[in-house]
């Protein structure tokens, strides 16, 4: 079961790297020129967080371009999107009275986005930053759900931000504690307006280059290849 999970989440971070390893090559073209240069550690850490960004993505159960191509679900209808809605929540701890598990799950899958993000990039290191980009990433998981049939939940939205300020908070106590792992990991400055787009916005090229691997290269392609070793792995 071990071995078959580790395939499966390798598998995820595969799908990534057609994406990753060109824009790999453009942020270094573009560090040398203003004389930046990525630390080994760095590239180190941003795989990491591209591994864990694939894994979210997994979870949650994204749709793949399968889905929006042969409108699988019948969501795309002549007179435009039809969004059934019974799959669409938005009232607060409306499944509270089934349970408390699926609230705990949805903040412990954030809780490492929001430590990641300010320990290897300290623009993150301000509340605010962590906190739009944990209800953002949450968000286009919650809204690609539209397209194949799962529940667009704003619980889950809330209970993924929640986890992302849980992670960022737990950075801030431990912060002394991982200074010099910061300094290894950690290349850029608060300051960061003369960086070109590639390496300002780091961070998200990564979690969309995350989402464009699970979305274009995993769901319909890799899934299907694994699912006879893994089927007791894939809910």
């Amino acid at each position: 079961m071990i071995l078959r999970f580790i395939i499966v989440t390798i598998t995820w971070f595969i799908s990534a790297l057609p994406f990753l390893i060109p824009y790999h090559i453009l942020l270094t073209s573009q560090s040398k020129k203003i004389g930046y240069k990525l630390s080994i550690e760095h590239i180190l850490a941003v795989y990491v967080f591209v591994y864990y960004l694939t894994g979210v993505l997994s979870f949650t159960g994204i749709p793949s371009i399968m889905d929006i191509v042969h409108n699988s679900f019948g969501i795309i209808t002549p007179k435009g999107l039809n969004f059934p809605p019974d799959e669409i929540n938005l009232i607060l701890f409306r499944w509270l009275t089934e349970g408390v598990r699926p609230y705990i799950e949805n903040i412990l899958l954030f809780i490492p986005l929001g430590f990641m993000l300010p320990c290897i990039w300290k623009r993150y290191e301000g509340l605010w930053q962590t906190a739009l980009s944990g209800i953002t990433f949450s968000l286009i998981i919650e809204l690609s759900q539209l397209f194949n049939r799962r529940i667009t939940d704003i619980d889950d939205l809330l209970m993924n931000t929640l986890g992302a300020l849980m992670g960022w908070v737990i950075f801030r106590l431990l912060k002394d504690h991982l200074a010099k792992l910061q300094v290894k990991v950690s290349v850029q400055s608060t300051k960061i307006e003369k960086f070109p787009l590639l390496l300002r916005k780091e961070a998200w090229f990564y979690m969309v280059i995350a989402f464009a691997g699970m979305f274009f290269v995993f769901y319909p392609f890799l899934r299907s290849l694994l699912y006879p070793l893994v089927r007791s792995v894939f809910i």
